[in-house]
């Protein structure tokens, strides 16, 4: 992690942090957010779960959808939420 030295109390952004982390820091801030369930694995950019090439199409489709129930019709709502009770 990064260090930062000073002499008493100093505000430190969120982003200034973070330029100041290597790759593996990064990757450990990622680890800890999944693991206090703030992020879903999937979120990850690389997320290292090995899909077919149908379950990638799924995925992507799915996360084209997501955040996006204002633009769907109240039959497309309706739809997936139908498909969703059954799981």
């Amino acid at each position: 992690m990064p260090e930062f030295f000073y002499e008493g109390y100093t505000d430190v952004l969120v982003h200034e942090f973070l330029a100041n982390c290597d790759s593996s820091d990064i990757t450990e801030i990622i680890d800890t957010l999944i693991t206090d369930g703030h992020i879903k694995p999937s979120q990850r950019d690389n997320y290292s779960e090995k899909l077919s090439a149908p379950e990638q199409i799924f995925e992507d489709a799915l996360d084209k959808l997501h955040g996006k129930w204002n633009m769907l019709s109240k039959e497309e709502e309706e739809m997936i939420m139908a498909l969703a009770k059954r799981f």
